[in-house]
């Protein structure tokens, strides 16, 4: 499971290739390539040696402390790349994702994994891959992998008609939709092609439309953004405003600002309070009407 020390050097060397897109074509984490081209000694300026001739200058009888010495290479970096040479086209190994030698594409996982019902270990027995390979392609492709459910199943819980009402007229996104019919999200999103419906454009699909009498109201002053969110359907996973998305909305929509703040609801202990004030003021009366009886008694004697 090592990656190729040759394509390491054309990206790094001649693409200039940030170890983050690195780490995306691989597979792999940023910090993970670090380590790969400090093992193999490959740095930013450094000097490209090809691992063919790294092997004839071993097969030739050369040491790796003097291969170290002629290439201006580590000699660790020299013997991590001859064992990597041995060792090159394993039974698991690195491959660039969606790169036509990748045993992982997209078909595949969409076949196997939706549509089959295949876990990621059984995948990556039959592909020759890691289960940690299988599931970053799933999340790279974005399939996933929750229930899938038979297809006729899932076109008698998700008819047309029903679909419709759901996706168009009420807006809610496929994993709300996959949720409550207890499928797959993609199992969703592959039925609306099935179906000839038309998929919201990117960004869409957390945005209900805006109905006109709610945002009058808004605008009159009469409820606040929050409160219009909730009554609009804009709320988070979590059950909370998304007062952000519906700002967005609300900008788009060409919708202006309320002419008079919003009121805010009564402070939930205002009656307390207000008594606790009638209660001071007639304090203050009190201590004034003794003051006086007092001023008045010292006047006398």
């Amino acid at each position: 499971m090592r990656p190729d020390p040759d394509q390491l050097q054309q990206w790094v060397l001649h693409d200039r290739m940030p170890a983050a897109e690195i780490g995306n074509r691989l597979g792999l984490s940023r910090a993970a390539v670090y380590g790969w081209l400090r093992r193999y000694g490959v740095a930013p300026g450094g000097t490209y040696l090809p691992q063919d001739r790294l092997i004839g200058l071993w097969r030739a009888g050369m040491l790796a402390s003097r291969i170290a010495t002629e290439t201006g290479i580590a000699p660790d970096a020299v013997r991590e790349r001859l064992v990597t040479a041995a060792v090159l086209v394993p039974d698991r190994s690195y491959y660039v994702v969606g790169s036509p030698e990748d045993p992982l594409p997209e078909h595949l996982l969409r076949d196997w994994v939706v549509r089959e019902g295949f876990t990621a270990t059984q995948v990556a027995t039959l592909t020759g891959t890691t289960p940690r390979q299988v599931r970053y392609r799933l999340d790279r492709y974005r399939l996933s992998t929750g229930r899938p459910g038979p297809a006729p199943r899932l076109r008698r819980r998700l008819t047309r008609e029903k679909l419709v009402e759901l996706y168009e007229e009420q807006a809610l996104s496929c994993p709300q939709i996959a949720r409550e019919a207890g499928v797959s999200a993609e199992a969703v999103r592959e039925l609306l092609v099935e179906y000839g419906i038309d998929r919201r454009p990117s960004g869409s699909r957390s945005r209900p439309p805006l109905d006109p009498a709610a945002v009058n109201e808004y605008k009159l002053g009469l409820v606040t953004l929050e409160q219009l969110a909730v009554r609009l359907g804009y709320v988070t996973p979590a059950g909370n405003p998304a007062v952000r998305r519906l700002r967005a909305a609300l900008v788009e929509a060409d919708v202006p600002r309320p002419v008079v703040p919003p009121q805010r609801p009564p402070h939930p202990y205002q009656a307390m309070l207000d008594r606790a004030e009638a209660v001071c003021a007639q304090s203050t009366l009190l201590v004034a009407t003794a003051r006086d009886i007092v001023t008045r008694v010292r006047a006398r004697r």
